[in-house]
């Protein structure tokens, strides 16, 4: 297992990603499924999901559409292996609902900068998006997590990135951090790749 493609994993699932313990009743008793999943609505997105997490655990998983009326299609992916399911919460993601729980693993604060990057390239792809002038911004529910990537910018960049609070209807939070050009560029300029393939995504696509 390369460390920059497991970064990258991280990353993507980071961004729309959980993990989750399903409890089904049986005939002998309580049955647990215990589930990595990843959902987006880009196919070209979960096809790479789908060849990352084949080349990092050696699973095949498919992926299934969901039709959703007057929403975009959605894409859901679901492994039920326990020792995957294990192995990512072994690493610090969390179990169950994650806005409030969710931190950068440490496997990725001690880190080579390339894997950093590559894990912020992930969470970009998933849970960012691009501003005018090709600048990397993103929007979230948690102020820990973007706190925290606020101290990764620092620590590549030696610059301190501001996180915003935005109150919707004068109950619901979200935060916001954005990157400058120079920031945005270095990240943008390594795209992962797979078996030395190019990356099946576009950044047109944001």
């Amino acid at each position: 297992m390369e460390k920059e493609d497991l970064a990258l994993f991280l990353g993507m699932l980071c961004g729309d990603g959980n993990l989750s313990i399903k409890n089904k009743k049986r005939k002998y008793g309580l049955y647990h499924d215990y589930c990595t999943q990843f959902c987006n609505t880009d196919i070209n997105i979960m096809n790479f999901f789908s060849e990352l997490f084949f080349k990092i655990f050696d699973i095949k998983v498919n992926f299934y559409s969901r039709k959703r009326e007057g929403r975009k299609e959605i894409f859901d992916f679901t492994s039920y292996s326990k020792e995957v399911f294990n192995k990512i919460s072994e690493l610090g993601f969390p179990v169950g609902v994650k806005r409030d729980k969710l931190r950068i693993p440490k496997i990725i604060k001690n880190g080579s900068e390339k894997e950093k990057i590559c894990f912020l390239w992930g969470l970009f792809v998933t849970d960012g998006s691009l501003k005018k002038g090709n600048r990397i911004f993103f929007h979230m529910g948690s102020k820990i997590l973007l706190e925290e990537i606020s101290n990764l910018i620092y620590e590549l960049f030696n610059i301190k990135k501001e996180v915003k609070e935005y109150v919707q209807k004068e109950k619901f939070f979200s935060y916001q951090l954005s990157l400058n050009k120079e920031e945005s560029r270095k990240i943008l300029s390594m795209p992962p790749s797979l078996n030395g393939r190019a990356s099946v995504l576009s950044l047109k696509n944001f």
